[in-house]
């Protein structure tokens, strides 16, 4: 049914006194096309007749687009046309696919929200002038439907607004920002006088009253590529509100209800996404298309530096007194003694290894990089050596037993490594109490009863045996004869007179 004749038919039934349901049912049409003619008069009808042609184009992906925004509601427009473009690789403009999409909003009730910020105009700063840089996070779903927080790095020139980002699923280091702008520069062919940032502790250790200390491996980039740093301060958005309407554009179109894989398949889209959308559509506020811009303002931008392609990121930390260094969220050993000798040390990150070295190069040890947080990564060998002095006391102690106790010694330090040393602190003080024979008849009895403690051993002698020294008290001998005693008599006159005194 041709276009006007549809709009004529609805009109007369709708003279007649018919409801849109009869009228959809008459006609044999969808409820959406009786809404959108039945209020429309003919000067309205011609006027939007050819855009009601050129949205027909669309008619084929309508089932596609509700289900998008059935699952998504937040989902604009523009987002919707850069799906189109993407999956279905159809040549078609961005204000035929809004209206398209307004329309279906309103025959389903899909309601959009929006929060729109807003920003202080400010003066256009030269081509090759200023870099823009920006940090984002953004919750994502997986292919198994669990919640992936991934993190994106987004750079922007202020003049043409050209872009670039890079996004990871796991928190920006200052070596990966370090590699980011590198690559940044290549991308763009070239590098700005001045780059822009947050007071973020990736980039700045402190304000210092505005001589900023960078971070080391922050200050080694900017003094290799001789840029400015422009660090914004609290409450100052126009500073850098471009860098945050991109944050916030990548966010919502390119990130928003997308399915995470892995970070090279997402990075691999971002920069399709960037070649076919972010720096391929007409610019809102500069009214040109950013692509187009840049030709001209690559040619401002300074020669890249000479820097080796595997020249990776160095960071420096400071050990800790439990002879630890802080790397990525989690504590990783150093040898004991490296607090004291080389209380800075220096971290490299390659293909999964972290390396440890002295400021002058030397390799200290290297572990293999956490993906956890709040882990302690630890070698063996930085450990204290406790074993060789228990080594020793337990050789003394076997020796004092004849060699006749290995076994059972080394069962007790086996079952109760933490407290061997008390135990066998124990058999020495028994040994000395009670002697070897009484100890090795006690072990028999622990090992017959398979009880391994210094304890039972004590609890045995004590029963059953007697202390070395009442064992060698001398005994006073006793005999069964009798013997028979004198006593001598003397006068009673004796004690008469010795009483005659009182």
């Amino acid at each position: 049914m041709k276009g006007y004749s549809v709009y004529s038919r609805i009109q007369q039934l709708k003279e007649k006194g018919f409801k849109k349901a009869a009228v959809a049912k008459q006609l044999n049409i969808n409820r959406r096309t009786v809404n959108r003619y039945w209020g429309m008069n003919a000067d309205e009808y011609e006027k939007n007749s050819s855009n009601i042609c050129k949205a027909k184009a669309l008619n084929e992906y309508e089932n596609t687009i509700i289900k998008w925004l059935n699952n998504y509601p937040s989902m604009s427009s523009a987002q919707v046309c850069d799906w189109i473009k993407e999956h279905y690789n159809a040549d078609i403009s961005e204000r035929t696919v809004s209206r398209y999409v307004k329309g279906l909003r309103q025959d389903y009730g899909i309601k959009k929200v929006s929060d729109p910020r807003e920003y202080e105009a400010v003066p256009e700063l030269p081509m090759g002038q200023q870099l823009q840089v920006d940090f984002g996070e953004k919750w994502m779903r997986d292919i198994d439907g669990n919640r992936v927080k991934v993190y994106v790095a987004a750079f922007v020139l202020s003049n043409s607004r050209y872009k670039y980002a890079e996004a990871q699923s796991k928190p920006f280091k200052t070596a990966d920002l370090v590699q980011a702008c590198h690559r940044c520069f290549r991308y763009m062919g070239g590098m700005p006088y001045e780059m822009v940032f947050d007071q973020d502790s990736l980039v700045c250790v402190s304000e210092n009253s505005g001589d900023i200390i960078h971070t080391y491996e922050f200050e080694k980039l900017r003094q290799e590529c001789r840029f400015a740093v422009y660090m914004c301060r609290g409450a100052d958005p126009e500073s850098k509100g471009k860098i945050e309407s991109v944050v916030k554009y990548i966010k919502g179109n390119f990130l928003e209800h997308r399915i995470y894989v892995d970070d090279c398949i997402l990075n691999g889209s971002l920069l399709d996404w960037l070649d076919r959308t972010g720096n391929a559509k007409i610019h809102g506020t500069t009214k040109r298309v950013p692509t187009e811009v840049f030709r001209e303002e690559r040619d401002y931008l300074r020669p890249l530096a000479v820097i080796p392609e595997n020249k990776m990121a160095v960071v420096t930390r400071t050990v800790r007194k439990d002879n630890t260094v802080v790397y990525g969220s989690n504590r990783y050993t150093v040898p004991l003694g490296t607090y004291a000798a080389n209380p800075e040390v220096h971290l490299e990150e390659r293909h999964g290894t972290l390396y440890i070295q002295t400021v002058f190069g030397d390799a200290i040890c290297e572990h293999r990089v956490s993906t956890g947080k709040g882990m302690l990564v630890q070698n063996s060998n930085h450990l204290r050596d406790r074993t060789s002095s228990l080594d020793r006391v337990q050789d003394a102690l076997d020796e004092l037993l004849n060699r006749k106790a290995t076994e059972f010694l080394q069962s007790i330090r086996a079952e109760k490594s933490r407290y061997a040393r008390d135990q066998f602190r124990v058999i020495q003080a028994l040994h000395d109490k009670y002697g070897p024979d009484s100890v090795l008849e006690a072990i028999d009895f622990c090992k017959g009863s398979r009880l391994y403690s210094a304890n039972y051993m004590k609890d045995y002698l004590e029963h059953a045996a007697v202390p070395m020294a009442a064992a060698n008290i001398p005994a006073i001998p006793v005999s069964d004869k009798k013997y028979h005693v004198t006593t001598e008599k003397r006068p009673i006159e004796v004690y008469v007179k010795a009483g005659a005194g009182r």
